[in-house]
């Protein structure tokens, strides 16, 4: 490797995980079965890091290197006592490759983003050092030994911070040569007051494992991150046309509601053209039919049957297939009954059914002022599009 290089990396992960478990080393945890180490290293594997210094426990160096094996332009190297001892000896590796910038991460950070690494490396053009950090939102308060609150603190002028961190390499070596503090919690601490730190908005999900419940909720974050989902949308219509006898005493159904109306509409079941029509859709999201293949009006089975059984269906379906609604838009086609009065009693019942937010399902009505079957008030027409996440797999041929 070339000497006189741009910037290098430092990950630590020497540390003996005492605060987490007195057996096993949370760097060597698994998150989506890889290590954590694997995860802190992977996000600096960038054109922008030139090299990268592992700093280990010389008797884990076989995990280690098995954890990163395949990993581009790194180095291991032992640790120290203290944290800050593990930096100095990555520090004084370095002179021989002359970079003109560093970055220390702790490895115990395995949810870190490649976006934040390259601006903190772009902010080191301008300035000597560069830390992320985020804000604290609760309150903040100082108690004593007895555990009594003993003060108030302003937390507007306070902030967290997290790794990694950036320097310029003479400025942090520097530092570490000529401090007078043993055991610093991160490195910008050994800067003096004439060595100005500027700060990057950070991300409240780079979370430190320093916990068993703090690997629980990264697996969860991560779990989620390391899934890709598309949206898909399906179309949905059904059309079905009213009795031609009037009768003042009975209901259509539109959404699982009963409205009163002068007329039935026909159908081999309750005829609920709203709910065929988003089942419809439903389907279609997941390539998988329609209302009339599932339950055909040729099965007797399924006369007069609560088109609820054909949601519940179709809902399952999605389950099956690892896929989640995130809207729905029915639109209502007809003359009469008037659908404004019935709007929201539809939404909060379609809601309840497919167990998302009403919010999240929209209801619209329109006529044909006069014209068509729809226009001589013979039917209902519902259109339906729904939008689902669905995790994305490449499909073979």
């Amino acid at each position: 490797m070339k000497n006189n290089i741009s910037t290098a990396a430092i990950i630590l992960a020497a540390g003996s995980s005492s605060r987490f478990d007195n057996v096993n080393l949370k760097q060597y945890e698994t998150i989506n079965n890889k290590p954590i180490i694997y995860h802190s290293t992977k996000p600096f594997q960038i054109n922008e890091i030139d090299i990268i210094l592992i700093v280990i426990n010389k008797i884990h160096k076989d995990i280690a290197q098995s954890s990163l094996k395949g990993f581009k332009n790194i180095k291991f190297i032992n640790g120290g006592s203290t944290r800050q001892k593990s930096v100095f000896n990555a520090l004084i590796k370095l002179k021989e490759y002359k970079p003109t910038k560093v970055l220390i991460h702790d490895a115990a950070r395995p949810n870190i983003s490649s976006n934040i690494i390259k601006k903190i490396i772009n902010h080191l053009n301008k300035y000597d050092s560069v830390i992320p950090v985020i804000a604290i939102n609760d309150a903040l308060k100082k108690i004593n030994k007895s555990h009594y609150i003993i003060e108030n603190l302003n937390k507007e002028s306070l902030i967290l911070a997290q790794t990694p961190q950036g320097f310029k390499y003479k400025t942090l070596l520097k530092a570490h040569i000529n401090t007078k503090i043993i055991n610093a919690n991160d490195d910008s601490a050994l800067l003096d007051k004439d060595n100005s730190i500027y700060t990057i908005k950070g991300d409240f999900q780079n979370i430190k494992i320093t916990t068993k419940k703090d690997l629980n909720s990264l697996k969860s974050i991560m779990k989620l991150k390391e899934k890709k989902y598309i949206s898909i949308s399906g179309l949905g219509v059904d059309v079905h046309k009213f009795d031609k006898i009037s009768n003042k005493n009975v209901f259509i159904k539109l959404g699982g509601i009963n409205i009163k109306f002068n007329k039935n509409l026909i159908g081999h079941s309750d005829a609920d053209v709203l709910i065929h029509s988003l089942v419809d859709s439903i389907l279609g999201t997941i390539a998988n039919g329609d209302i009339g293949s599932k339950f055909p009006n040729t099965d007797n089975k399924w006369k007069k049957a609560d088109s609820k059984i054909f949601l519940n269906f179709a809902l399952e379906q999605l389950k099956i297939n690892n896929c989640q609604i995130v809207h729905t838009d029915i639109t209502i086609i007809c003359e009469k009954p008037k659908i404004e009065p019935h709007r929201d009693k539809i939404r909060k019942n379609l809601s309840k059914l497919m167990k998302i937010h009403k919010n999240n399902i929209s209801i619209k009505a329109t006529t044909t002022e006069g014209l068509g079957y729809l226009g001589r008030k013979e039917g209902i027409m519902v259109k339906c599009l729904t939008t689902i996440l669905k995790e994305h797999k490449y499909e073979k041929y």
